[in-house]
Protein backbone atom coordinates (compact mmCIF):
# COMPACT_ATOMS: atom_id res chain seq x y z
CA UNK A 1 0.00 0.00 0.00
CA UNK A 2 1.02 3.48 -0.76
CA UNK A 3 1.16 6.12 2.12
CA UNK A 4 3.05 8.14 3.85
CA UNK A 5 3.53 9.14 7.63
CA UNK A 6 3.61 13.06 8.92
CA UNK A 7 2.13 15.50 11.50
CA UNK A 8 -1.13 16.83 10.97
CA UNK A 9 -1.73 20.07 10.11
CA UNK A 10 -5.15 22.34 10.92
CA UNK A 11 -6.52 21.35 8.10
CA UNK A 12 -6.20 17.42 9.10
CA UNK A 13 -8.10 17.89 12.47
CA UNK A 14 -10.99 16.97 11.24
CA UNK A 15 -9.87 13.59 9.98
CA UNK A 16 -8.29 13.16 13.17
CA UNK A 17 -11.20 13.80 15.13
CA UNK A 18 -12.85 11.31 12.74
CA UNK A 19 -10.58 8.29 14.08
CA UNK A 20 -10.59 9.21 17.20
CA UNK A 21 -14.07 8.92 17.62
CA UNK A 22 -14.08 5.53 15.24
CA UNK A 23 -11.44 4.70 18.07
CA UNK A 24 -13.95 5.28 20.98
CA UNK A 25 -16.55 3.13 19.10
CA UNK A 26 -14.27 0.15 18.64
CA UNK A 27 -13.18 0.23 22.37
CA UNK A 28 -16.96 0.03 23.22
CA UNK A 29 -16.32 3.53 25.18
CA UNK A 30 -17.71 6.22 22.82
CA UNK A 31 -18.26 9.43 25.20
CA UNK A 32 -15.14 10.91 25.22
CA UNK A 33 -14.16 13.22 27.54
CA UNK A 34 -13.05 15.39 26.03
CA UNK A 35 -14.18 18.08 23.56
CA UNK A 36 -13.24 18.88 20.40
CA UNK A 37 -11.87 22.21 20.53
CA UNK A 38 -10.32 21.29 23.67
CA UNK A 39 -7.95 18.27 21.56
CA UNK A 40 -7.43 21.14 18.50
CA UNK A 41 -5.90 23.43 21.06
CA UNK A 42 -4.27 21.00 22.79
CA UNK A 43 -2.92 19.75 19.37
CA UNK A 44 -2.26 23.07 17.35
CA UNK A 45 -1.43 25.74 20.82
CA UNK A 46 2.26 27.52 20.39
CA UNK A 47 3.14 24.76 22.70
CA UNK A 48 1.34 21.66 22.09
CA UNK A 49 0.70 19.28 24.78
CA UNK A 50 0.42 16.27 22.06
CA UNK A 51 1.98 15.24 19.60
CA UNK A 52 0.59 13.30 16.57
CA UNK A 53 1.27 11.37 13.02
CA UNK A 54 -1.06 10.77 10.54
CA UNK A 55 -1.07 8.44 8.00
CA UNK A 56 -2.30 9.64 4.39
CA UNK A 57 -2.84 7.71 1.52
CA UNK A 58 -2.99 8.83 -2.42
CA UNK A 59 -6.79 9.65 -3.90
CA UNK A 60 -6.20 5.81 -5.96
CA UNK A 61 -5.95 4.13 -2.48
CA UNK A 62 -8.71 6.17 -0.75
CA UNK A 63 -10.17 4.10 1.58
CA UNK A 64 -14.34 2.67 0.39
CA UNK A 65 -15.57 5.75 2.10
CA UNK A 66 -13.39 8.12 0.75
CA UNK A 67 -10.80 8.90 2.86
CA UNK A 68 -6.90 9.23 2.55
CA UNK A 69 -6.01 10.02 6.19
CA UNK A 70 -6.22 5.98 7.18
CA UNK A 71 -4.49 6.11 10.43
CA UNK A 72 -3.24 7.90 13.21
CA UNK A 73 -1.21 8.08 16.70
CA UNK A 74 -1.45 10.90 19.67
CA UNK A 75 1.42 10.39 22.24
CA UNK A 76 2.88 12.94 24.79
CA UNK A 77 6.05 13.31 26.66
CA UNK A 78 6.23 11.44 30.12
CA UNK A 79 8.94 10.28 32.55
CA UNK A 80 10.00 7.38 34.97
CA UNK A 81 12.53 8.03 37.75
CA UNK A 82 13.47 3.93 36.88
CA UNK A 83 13.89 4.71 33.45
CA UNK A 84 13.85 8.64 32.63
CA UNK A 85 12.20 9.71 29.80
CA UNK A 86 9.63 8.30 27.35
CA UNK A 87 6.85 8.78 25.18
CA UNK A 88 3.47 7.76 26.22
CA UNK A 89 1.38 6.51 22.85
CA UNK A 90 -1.92 7.35 24.23
CA UNK A 91 -3.84 6.39 20.84
CA UNK A 92 -2.65 4.14 18.07
CA UNK A 93 -5.63 3.17 15.33
CA UNK A 94 -5.36 1.84 11.80
CA UNK A 95 -8.86 2.19 9.91
CA UNK A 96 -9.74 -1.31 9.82
CA UNK A 97 -9.14 -1.69 5.75
CA UNK A 98 -5.66 -0.74 5.82
CA UNK A 99 -4.92 -3.05 8.57
CA UNK A 100 -1.79 -5.60 7.45
CA UNK A 101 -0.56 -3.38 4.92
CA UNK A 102 2.30 -1.87 7.11
CA UNK A 103 0.91 1.25 8.04
CA UNK A 104 0.67 0.11 11.52
CA UNK A 105 4.02 -0.89 11.61
CA UNK A 106 5.25 2.71 9.72
CA UNK A 107 3.72 4.50 12.39
CA UNK A 108 4.94 2.66 15.18
CA UNK A 109 8.83 3.41 13.84
CA UNK A 110 7.78 6.56 12.90
CA UNK A 111 7.03 7.30 16.90
CA UNK A 112 10.14 5.37 17.85
CA UNK A 113 12.26 7.47 15.37
CA UNK A 114 10.95 10.89 17.32
CA UNK A 115 11.55 8.46 21.08
CA UNK A 116 14.64 7.98 19.50
CA UNK A 117 15.83 11.43 18.50
CA UNK A 118 14.42 13.02 22.04
CA UNK A 119 16.11 9.67 23.92
CA UNK A 120 13.03 8.40 25.08
CA UNK A 121 11.47 4.66 25.54
CA UNK A 122 7.97 3.75 24.63
CA UNK A 123 5.35 3.25 26.99
CA UNK A 124 1.71 2.61 26.15
CA UNK A 125 -1.28 1.03 28.37
CA UNK A 126 -3.92 -1.33 25.67
CA UNK A 127 -6.75 -2.42 26.63
CA UNK A 128 -7.09 -6.25 28.07
CA UNK A 129 -9.05 -7.33 24.93
CA UNK A 130 -7.28 -6.03 22.49
CA UNK A 131 -4.63 -9.07 21.84
CA UNK A 132 -4.55 -8.52 17.94
CA UNK A 133 -2.72 -4.91 18.98
CA UNK A 134 -1.24 -6.31 21.79
CA UNK A 135 0.56 -9.15 20.45
CA UNK A 136 1.32 -6.58 17.53
CA UNK A 137 3.48 -4.69 19.80
CA UNK A 138 4.58 -7.98 21.20
CA UNK A 139 6.30 -8.97 18.01
CA UNK A 140 7.80 -5.52 17.92
CA UNK A 141 10.06 -6.28 21.05
CA UNK A 142 7.46 -4.59 23.16
CA UNK A 143 7.49 -6.05 26.66
CA UNK A 144 4.26 -6.35 28.35
CA UNK A 145 5.23 -4.73 31.83
CA UNK A 146 2.10 -6.04 33.33
CA UNK A 147 3.37 -9.37 33.55
CA UNK A 148 7.41 -8.74 33.97
CA UNK A 149 7.38 -6.01 36.31
CA UNK A 150 4.18 -6.47 38.10
CA UNK A 151 2.94 -2.55 37.43
CA UNK A 152 -0.74 -1.55 36.73
CA UNK A 153 -2.03 1.54 35.30
CA UNK A 154 -4.02 3.65 37.51
CA UNK A 155 -5.82 6.97 36.48
CA UNK A 156 -7.57 9.81 38.88
CA UNK A 157 -10.22 11.51 37.31
CA UNK A 158 -13.76 13.24 38.13
CA UNK A 159 -14.84 13.24 41.49
CA UNK A 160 -11.68 11.38 42.84
CA UNK A 161 -9.68 14.02 41.10
CA UNK A 162 -11.24 16.46 42.70
CA UNK A 163 -11.60 15.16 46.27
CA UNK A 164 -7.80 14.48 45.82
CA UNK A 165 -7.03 17.92 44.79
CA UNK A 166 -8.91 19.62 47.94
CA UNK A 167 -6.62 17.28 50.86
CA UNK A 168 -3.58 19.06 48.99
CA UNK A 169 -2.10 21.38 51.80
CA UNK A 170 -1.67 25.27 50.77
CA UNK A 171 1.57 25.60 49.72
CA UNK A 172 3.63 28.76 50.53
Amino acid sequence: MDFRIRPPKPDDFKDVFRMVTELSLLEKSPDLQISREELKQDLFCETPFLQCLIAEVPAYCKTWEGQTTVAYTLFTNAYCTWNGRAVYLGDFYVMPECRGKGVGRALLSTVAKVGKEQHCAIMLTEMRGNTPLIDFYIAKGGEDLTVTERRHFLRFDGDALDKLAQEAPQCT
